[in-house]
């Protein structure tokens, strides 16, 4: 194996830390390349979900408001969510945008399949753009996920991501890949 190539940890042990239906945590205990081992590395065995980039015929972006309790805070993002069993990603990612927006859309066309955070997680968030999207019904009431629904331009967008308004990194790196799909982008 080539020097420039970084080497794979070997798994030692893995154990259930913490057995909850939204966040289980495994602890591992793993070797490292140079021989140092962690008998302590925490991954949190995240669910499969999906975000959806909503775009409407005005070329808007359908965007959801929602209280985030680990932030503390009101912020914004993409309408997102898990993948239910049975469910298929691009089923998951109609279901997510008419929940969170009462939005929906003719065409889903899948962009990637990302890791929010692969460090310290294994979820998997495949990520959709969806164009010509208008409102069919209010967002879906949930009172551990009150969503509130937004359309804003492009120019507007930016702003509260500079802002800091909008507080997940997954709203500008999948805009990222949404711009391609986009006319005049």
């Amino acid at each position: 194996m080539s020097k420039d190539t970084v080497q794979l940890w070997k798994l030692l042990s893995s154990t259930t830390a913490l057995d909850e239906k939204w966040f289980p945590v495994r602890k591992d205990a793993v070797e490292l390349p140079n021989g140092k081992v962690i008998n302590d590395y925490f991954v949190w065995e995240a669910p499969h979900i999906v975000s959806v980039v909503a775009v409407t015929t005005e070329q808007k972006f359908v965007i959801a408001q929602q209280y985030r309790h680990a932030l503390g805070k009101v912020t914004y993002q993409f309408p997102a969510g898990a993948v239910d069993k049975g469910e298929s990603p691009e089923e998951a990612a109609r279901r997510e945008l008419l929940e969170e927006t009462g939005f929906t859309a003719e065409k889903f066309v899948h962009l990637a399949t990302l890791n929010p955070y692969a460090t310290k997680m294994t979820g998997l968030d495949d990520i959709f753009i969806a164009q010509g999207a208008h409102q069919v019904a209010e967002p879906h009431y949930d009172p551990q996920e009150e969503s509130l629904a937004y359309t804003w331009t492009l120019d507007e967008l930016y702003a509260y991501i500079e802002s800091g308004e909008v507080l997940m990194t997954q709203v500008p790196a999948i805009l990222l890949l949404a711009l391609r799909h986009l006319p005049q982008a």
